[in-house]
């Protein structure tokens, strides 16, 4: 019985490289790009923008707060939960038949176990993180001073400068 696990052939070892690679420089790219310019712009008048009972500054801090924690945690969930639990069910890491970019021993038994129980350790820490978050949330909003007429002078030139530019 072989003790390793099958490993990518080169080639598979870079395509699945450059693909990852490719995503996350696309990810960079709209971060840098759209994302960034937008936040910067949006933070400066967001506590005079109401969607609800909530003012922008709140949305802000919830999706910093609560929104990023629970996100990984759901991100960390649907790429290593399946897996995570046929490696709890069988006892045995790397999976029967899973290939590997290295060289990799099999563990078997509790030495196999003990990487998903890390991962959802991390993702309780996560979903705590994102409990804790909602509390301080509200703590820090009572502390942000309400719209002043300057913000509310830069959103009306926003919103016809904006308005001007789809017409």
């Amino acid at each position: 019985m072989n003790d390793f696990a099958p490993k990518y052939s080169k080639r598979e070892r870079l395509m699945l490289i450059l693909k990852l690679l490719l995503l996350v420089i696309l990810l960079l790219l709209v971060t840098q790009f759209w994302l960034l310019d937008w936040l910067k712009a949006y933070v400066k008048t967001a506590n005079c923008q109401v969607y609800g009972n909530f003012d922008g500054i709140q949305l802000l801090l919830y999706g910093l707060f609560v929104g990023i924690p629970l996100s990984l945690a759901l991100v960390l969930l649907l790429l290593e939960g399946r897996r995570s639990l046929r490696i709890l069910k069988l006892g045995q890491n790397p999976l029967p038949g899973e290939k590997v970019l290295r060289r990799t021993r099999y563990k078997y038994g509790n030495a196999a176990r003990v990487q998903p129980l890390v991962l959802f350790v991390i993702m309780l820490l996560l979903l705590g993180m994102s409990s804790w978050g909602s509390f301080q949330v509200e703590k820090m909003h009572r502390l942000i001073p309400p719209c002043s007429d300057g913000q509310l002078g830069q959103l009306v030139r926003q919103t016809n400068y904006f308005g001007a530019q789809n017409q």
